[in-house]
């Protein structure tokens, strides 16, 4: 500018704190403190109020603790309060600071307990088990653990001799065995009753499908 530009100056005051009275300013009318310490832009709104525009506050205490003019604060100033590790970012709703920014970091710090969810790696346990169905009454299905595919039926109380069956199918206290066969059915005198057989390919009078062993005869499922 080739001219002494026009200097505009706002209400305002050198002292730290030192917010404006309502008597002081008018409604819109803006005021400001320029103390280093805890500065700010202020207004009065239409309900008569003073309203801080900001900065926000960063200190161990909240603003205008010690206040030179206008007691109190705004609803919706902010303080980073820095008197411990956490930094906590609050607002002032109009009775009490409130957490907004690491608030939730609360609970984080303590999230190590979270740690004791390893215990959930005792699941790991049940990998062992592919498929095994443990139902009720079976006393030391733990053993089941290494029968893949086993069906553990209520009543099997020694449920770890399907480890010697892998595939079998053992019901309600009876043991027995399953096969598969391509095409051509046991003689079914041979096999105990109840015993499973999947036949891949129709033979004679038989489809494919999966026949147990009953009365003597086969009889598809």
């Amino acid at each position: 500018m080739t001219s002494t530009p026009v200097i505009l100056l706002l209400k305002r005051s050198g002292q730290s704190s030192d917010r404006p009275q309502t008597s002081v300013v008018q409604n819109g009318e803006l005021a400001i403190a320029v103390g280093a310490a805890d500065p700010g832009l202020y207004f009065e709104d239409s309900a008569g109020s003073i309203r801080k525009i900001g900065p926000s506050h960063y200190g161990t205490t909240a603003p205008n603790s010690t206040p030179v003019g206008l007691a109190g604060n705004s609803v919706g100033e902010l303080w980073t309060d820095s008197s411990t590790g956490s930094y906590y970012l609050k607002v002032w709703t109009g009775g009490a600071w409130q957490k907004v920014g690491a608030g939730f970091a609360d609970s984080a710090t303590t999230a190590t307990t979270a740690t004791t969810a390893t215990f959930a790696t005792q699941a790991s346990t049940a990998t062992l088990s592919s498929g095994t169905i443990l139902a009720s009454g079976a006393v030391f299905s733990r053993t089941a653990t290494l029968a893949l595919g086993t069906i553990l039926a209520s009543g099997a109380l020694f449920a770890n001799t399907a480890t010697l069956a892998s595939g079998a199918i053992l019901a309600s206290g009876a043991i027995q065995s399953s096969t598969v066969v391509l095409s051509g059915l046991p003689n079914p005198v041979l096999n105990p009753s109840g015993t499973l057989i999947y036949q891949v390919q129709p033979s004679g009078v038989f489809a494919a499908g999966l026949y147990v062993r009953a009365t003597d005869t086969w009889l598809l499922v």
